[in-house]
């Protein structure tokens, strides 16, 4: 219900990379696979925060947010040691295999295996410097992520058209925000970007609109149950959060002096209007369409996460 929360909560990952000279905004979940031998929990989130900052140097965006497009990688034939000292070590000798891949259709786009070894005062420290190699200069990782970025631009230039579909179907049931996550990630260098980007702002003014509506609808149910100072408070709360393109607006704006007049209050309520008058309104309101989808797909994230398939 909270449109500025919705808006806001996933807006970090939408940055621009370069794939075949193109400016594109493919992005990759970062995701743990529990499969291979056992490792520390620490050294599986420490080998996904290592993916994040080494595929992201490469010019791909990579978070834990949700995305159909995923990487990670699997630990085996994993073998540990301890050297004695003084000071002991831990010794470590692993093979690392690395996927990109569609977690939706369950196809490997790229793969790529390194051999890895770590010597360190801990077992901690002996996979930090195993990882050591997995950096955006590595020009195994390079290839390997520009591979898996070609295949997830591909899909989006044979499947637009299907995800078009597929958004205009939720929309039709009100299902806003499951529509905008079929069109939230598709890069601006797809084939069929203009087409998708005016599908995803008209469904983005009908989630606009609705949630508008329920939020002035509670406005003036609070209003209406306490037409008072406390009342007024909750109110503009509420009003506060309606965004100047919805069509209720004008109401909102109506509602605001009818209860300036009774509590005596001079609430600017036009200020937002100042939203209107930004020269990138266009930009603005398709990125916020597509942190909409993006929060939604992060809600279904545990369900439709699981990589135990892969080999």
């Amino acid at each position: 219900m909270n449109i500025i929360k919705n808006i806001f909560c996933a807006i970090s990952i939408l940055v621009c990379c370069n794939i075949a000279s193109a400016q594109c905004d493919i992005h990759l979940m970062v995701a743990p696979v529990a499969q291979g031998d056992e490792i520390p929990d620490d050294v599986n989130d420490m080998l996904m925060t290592r993916l994040t900052t080494a595929i992201t140097a490469t010019g791909v965006t990579a978070s834990p947010d949700y995305d159909r497009f995923f990487v990670t990688g699997k630990i085996s034939h994993l073998y540990k040691d301890v050297v004695a000292g003084p000071p002991a070590k831990d010794v470590i000798h692993s093979t690392l295999t690395l996927y990109i891949g569609d977690v939706i259709s369950r196809r490997v786009y790229a793969t790529e295996t390194y051999e890895l070894r770590g010597v360190g005062t801990s077992e901690t420290r002996a996979f930090v410097n195993a990882f050591s190699q997995l950096n955006g200069k590595n020009q195994k990782l390079q290839k390997f992520v520009d591979k898996g970025a070609k295949k997830v631009l591909d899909y989006f230039n044979k499947e637009y058209p299907v995800l078009i579909k597929q958004a205009e179907a939720a929309s039709a049931l009100r299902s806003y925000d499951e529509a905008l996550s079929y069109l939230a990630l598709v890069p601006e260098c797809c084939v069929g970007y203009d087409e998708v980007s005016k599908v995803m702002l008209s469904i983005y003014s009908k989630y606009v609109d609705y949630e508008s509506q329920m939020l002035l609808a509670q406005a003036r149910a609070a209003w209406g149950a306490s037409p008072d100072e406390y009342g007024a408070e909750k109110a503009l709360a509420l009003l506060a959060m309606i965004d100047p393109s919805a069509s209720c607006y004008g109401e909102a704006s109506k509602l605001m002096k009818d209860i300036a007049k009774v509590t005596k209050e001079n609430w600017d309520f036009e200020n937002k209007e100042k939203y209107n008058n930004e020269i990138d309104l266009e930009r603005r309101r398709i990125e916020a369409a597509r942190a909409v989808g993006v929060a939604y797909g992060n809600g279904q994230q545990p369900i439709t996460s699981n990589l135990m398939w892969l080999d």
